[in-house]
């Protein structure tokens, strides 16, 4: 089942929905939630000497007695900590009733509960759900802290306390979960602002509302690798059948930017490759590459001449994809080039100094052929009205917005987890790699899909595709620090075939 990423309400709905349109009791998702919640936790709960169940004022804490329960069906000695039991939800007081009548050791004193907490090996964090919309304020705000200074292996029910589930933004104090068991589907809040520290590693665990509900109530979906739709290759074909791709970029300083993309192009299934570049460049690139042909343009000062793009005319006719951008230099002919690229039929990829090259001319997205853009956090200021720290808060709602003003693009927006829109869809690829946070990489990425375009003609494959595929060359038994970007550009058929054989 590919897991959905949704917003506190949207969540909220789909919960409402299975309950009253489809009869689901609300007392049995939850049961199903605690189970499975005890299941990833069962070992480490063994194993402990001393665990606490800290259980706030709502169904976030009823998951958190049922679990309890659970616990003394399995004979593993835990204690419940409810601050307030005056004032719960109905499920919640069932829930209680039940960890009173099975006499489930229980706290409510703040003291007592305190000292429980600073001496426990397993925390489970069950004070505040998705419904949480203000600052935490005492005596949560203690427990939290409590909580945080200990020495516990800490679990998050649904969403860590204190973390607004749909901005991730922490409302006065948060708890500091090791691992966030996510109910029913991811929420954005675990992904945008201070979300991605407070959280930990992130689960997703299904509690039986049914999937089609998420059809609509959704905001992303998470990218997995049973997704990846690696291009067939015919064996009766020839090197027409997987494209033609002209790749534009390099300069005196940058020519390893255009060598590495070419590289990992023609790595990953192109049928046949021409790299343009600036005329000052061209021996040292010859010397790098004997598999792509090479188109020389005039240039000026180490980088393309404006004259370069006449060159680029009479050229562009005969590729099914231009990418252009790798080391290219922010400059007037870089502009030039990509106005002149996009006025073309082909479907065209726009990477690093391209973006910023297609600033002050966004208009040219709205045509008939498909675009690829692949902007990092910085560059994506310069294709839409956002400063960097608006884009940083929301980036769901930046792809998004402009995936739906643009149509016939699919954006890529690089960070440490990857956003992949397309018009009405959005995809997060969540594998962060330091050994990608290097020079070069993105070079590679822009290769890997001006290959896969060539053979699949679909923008959204892919970039969903290059994307996977480029974050598995990096899972390499090396150091992340030490990986090169040669080393990427290496793995490419060994994760070509990985994925074609699986």
């Amino acid at each position: 089942m590919t897991q959905s990423i949704c917003t506190a309400n949207q969540a909220r709905q789909a919960d409402t929905l299975a309950i009253q349109q489809y009869r689901i009791p609300s007392l049995l998702l939850m049961e199903h939630a605690a189970q499975e919640c005890f299941c990833l936790l069962k070992k480490r709960l063994q194993n402990a000497r001393s665990s606490v169940i800290v259980c706030g004022p709502g169904n976030n804490g009823a998951d958190g007695l049922a679990i309890a329960r659970l616990c003394k069906d399995h004979k593993i000695q835990c204690t419940v900590f409810l601050p307030d039991p005056c004032h719960l939800s109905m499920d919640e007081r069932i829930q209680w009733d039940m960890i009173q009548a099975l006499d489930i050791p229980h706290i409510s004193d703040l003291e007592p509960a305190l000292k429980k907490i600073e001496q426990a090996d397993v925390i489970i964090d069950a004070l505040f759900g998705n419904g949480l919309d203000r600052p935490i304020q005492e005596p949560y705000s203690k427990i939290i802290q409590t909580i945080n200074t200990s020495n516990a292996f800490v679990a998050s029910i649904d969403i860590a306390s204190g973390l607004q589930a749909t901005t991730g933004k922490a409302l006065g104090i948060c708890v500091h979960a090791d691992q966030t068991l996510a109910i029913d589907c991811f929420k954005t809040g675990h992904y945008r602002n201070e979300g991605r520290q407070y959280s930990g590693q992130l689960f997703c665990l299904p509690i039986g509302i049914p999937d089609h509900l998420h059809d609509r109530l959704k905001t992303a979906l998470l990218l997995e690798t049973k997704d990846v739709q690696i291009p067939l290759r015919n064996s009766h074909s020839h090197k027409g059948t997987f494209g033609k791709a002209l790749m534009i970029g390099g300069s005196q300083s940058m020519h390893g930017a255009i060598t590495m993309a070419c590289q990992a192009c023609y790595r990953s299934g192109i049928g046949t490759l021409t790299c343009m570049i600036p005329d000052c460049i061209q021996e040292i690139v010859g010397q790098k590459m004997e598999f792509a042909m090479n188109l020389c343009a005039p240039s000026q000062d180490g980088t393309f001449a404006l004259e370069g793009v006449a060159c680029l005319d009479q050229e562009k006719s005969k590729y099914d994809i231009l990418s252009l951008g790798n080391g290219m230099g922010r400059t007037k002919a870089t502009e030039l080039f990509v106005e002149h690229a996009l006025k073309s039929d082909a479907c065209v990829l726009l990477d690093a100094d391209a973006c910023w090259g297609l600033r002050d001319q966004l208009h040219l997205l709205d045509r008939e052929a498909p675009v690829l853009l692949t902007p990092h956090l910085k560059e994506m200021t310069y294709l839409c009205q956002k400063d960097l720290k608006t884009i940083q808060e929301d980036p769901f709602d930046t792809v998004s917005t402009f995936c739906k003003e643009h149509p016939q693009c699919t954006l890529i927006l690089k960070s440490d987890f990857t956003l992949i829109g397309h018009q009405d869809k959005l995809y997060v690829f969540d594998h962060a790699n330091s050994a990608l946070a290097k020079g070069g990489s993105g070079d590679i990425l822009c290769g890997i899909l001006t290959g896969l375009y060539g053979q699949c003609r679909d923008p959204l494959q892919a970039a969903t595709t290059g994307v996977m595929i480029h974050n598995l060359c990096a899972a390499i038994k090396k150091d992340p620090a030490s990986v090169m970007p040669q080393d990427l550009i290496e793995q490419i058929p060994i994760v070509f075939s990985s994925l074609r054989e699986n």
